[in-house]
């Protein structure tokens, strides 16, 4: 599999340039064809027909047209937002010389990223905050439950110029981590270092290293990978994955995506519930 078809979110938010150059370097560094997509908010009612109006009071009438020019404010706003995000995408895109498309709807983020968010190998995302959720989830964790790719999760703070050079994988025999492990090669292959972890696992072969089974099946693919098992049943398993990515200086976590339910990740916490929330290294998960 390659990466040619990537799509990058943005919103015209203080986040915007770390999660652009983020996707336009991967873009570059794989050959890919980029997709910025902007999702404006919907702002009804900017005018009210004269039918509407006929016989009502002077101060009505007054409230009325207060009401529309604060909405035709909000939507100028939003338009000029929108097209300074563009011109800021299209400027740095061209700049790195890749193939780009802009695409501007006015609409739910939830539903445009999930339909836009499947016509692409990965899509790149923000870590969003707690304001921005509904029904219980962020964007972010919306798209990820609704396309049948990875996403790249781009934290809130810091600098990444590079990403998927030293990447640390998060193994733990599920289906989903498998998956995020055939869903990452494109990345793999072009790593310098690579580093499966397993913590609390025992061997499936007598005198095997937990995580060697993995290794040697990408080593067939011509991807060297280094196993590292650990035994820490008094932490917390994100807060370990975290630690060991930092101590590798890894720039790249690839993982599976929530093994348990939602709910129960939300009520209990649970390891990719607390990485979207608190990785300061870019994540690339799989569900």
């Amino acid at each position: 599999m390659a990466l040619k078809d990537m799509l990058v979110h943005l919103d015209g938010g203080r986040d915007d340039n770390r999660r652009l150059e983020a996707a336009v370097n991967l873009a570059k560094e794989h050959g890919s064809f980029l997709t910025g997509l902007y999702v404006a908010p919907e702002v009804h009612g900017r005018s009210y027909s004269g039918q509407l109006l006929q016989g009502a009071s002077d101060a009505m009438s007054k409230t009325v047209a207060k009401a529309e020019k604060a909405l035709q404010t909000l939507a100028d706003a939003a338009e000029q937002v929108e097209e300074e995000t563009r011109a800021n995408f299209e400027q740095t895109a061209t700049k790195a010389g890749i193939s780009i498309a802009w695409h501007s709807i006015e609409g739910n983020l939830y539903d445009a990223l999930s339909v836009h968010g499947r016509f692409c190998d990965v899509a790149i995302v923000g870590q969003g905050g707690e304001a921005k959720k509904r029904f219980g989830e962020t964007a972010t964790e919306h798209l990820l439950l609704s396309v049948g790719h990875p996403i790249m999760l781009v934290p809130r703070t810091g600098h990444f110029p590079t990403i998927g050079k030293r990447i640390l994988i998060a193994w733990d025999r599920s289906p989903l981590a498998a998956r995020a492990v055939h869903n990452a090669r494109p990345f793999l292959h072009g790593a310098d270092e690579v580093k499966v972890l397993a913590i609390n696992l025992e061997s499936e072969v007598h005198g095997g290293i937990p995580g060697s089974g993995i290794c040697e099946h990408l080593a067939r693919h011509g991807i060297k990978a280094n196993p590292e098992h650990i035994d820490v049943r008094n932490r917390d398993l994100s807060d370990v994955l975290l630690s060991k990515a930092t101590e590798m200086d890894a720039d790249m976590i690839i993982m599976g995506a929530y093994g348990h339910s939602r709910l129960r990740e939300r009520i209990l916490g649970g390891v990719t519930h607390n990485i979207l929330h608190h990785t300061a290294i870019p994540v690339l998960m799989s569900h």
